[in-house]
């Protein structure tokens, strides 16, 4: 068994950190593999705790010791090593993914009330007072729909997570209100599509023009896009491509 090609310790200058320093011009691959993943590991532990404090050191100190069992000394064992990491970003998720997603949900969420709700009052609003406005009622509807549907789609599309998802929920890294505003107009978009018969949706006895005519189908159209929104910008980029073909 080849020994450890490095000396691993913690940085003095950076206590978040961890210092590998090569012993020898070429390691095995073994090992500089294993390195490459506690680095990526420790990446990932940073970002979770931005400020050092004991939550943070109870998963420092066993990172830095499986580092050290791989890397360091004649008895190096990278495979040991490799292992123990499984298990410590397997423990890592167990104890912080919870946090984290509930967290990035709460997020989301209030983002969500700030960015839906007032158009929901302002298509309730219409729809009592001016009926005859009820293609903006149901536009308003759509935008509301979409709030809620995006959401939602977070909820159900990262039913557990991953630890290389609990530093970065999404993995476009689109911040909660842009995704909500990117996944709006997106809706909108198809709106305007279905607004004009341009395509026809059916579902059921629902058929998508009637999203100019009936407040529930535009919500509910607005609710299955921001559902759908990891698939919307493909569906309009479809839509437009088509529209731009048959100019040709």
């Amino acid at each position: 068994m080849p020994k450890g090609t490095f000396r691993v310790y913690r940085d003095q200058q950076n206590p978040k950190d961890i210092h590998f320093e090569s012993l020898e011009t070429e390691a095995p691959e073994d090992q500089l593999q294993l390195k490459d993943e506690v680095e990526q590991a420790l990446i990932v532990l940073r970002s979770l705790f931005v400020k050092r404090d004991g939550r943070f050191e109870d998963y420092f100190g066993p990172l830095l010791s499986l580092a050290q069992c791989g890397l360091v000394g004649d008895a190096a064992n990278p495979e040991v090593a490799r292992r123990a990491l499984a298990s410590w970003k397997a423990d890592v998720t167990a104890r912080e993914g919870g946090r984290i997603k509930n967290e990035y949900m709460k997020k989301l969420g209030i983002r969500a009330l700030y960015a839906g709700l007032p158009t929901l009052f302002l298509a309730l609003t219409v729809l009592r007072y001016f009926p005859q406005y009820m293609m903006l009622a149901g536009f308003l509807a759509l935008w509301t729909g979409c709030m809620a549907g995006v959401w939602l789609s977070f909820g159900a599309r990262k039913a557990s997570f991953g630890f290389e998802d609990l530093h970065i929920p999404e993995q476009d890294r689109l911040e909660p209100m842009i995704r909500l505003v990117f996944a709006g107009l997106l809706t909108f978009i198809l709106g305007l599509v279905f607004s004009l018969d341009a395509v026809k949706v059916t579902l059921g006895s629902i058929t998508s023009s009637e999203i100019n005519e009936k407040f529930r189908v535009a919500l509910l159209i607005g609710m299955l896009c921001g559902f759908s929104e990891q698939m919307l910008s493909s569906k309009v980029a479809k839509q437009a491509s088509s529209f731009l073909d048959l100019g040709k």
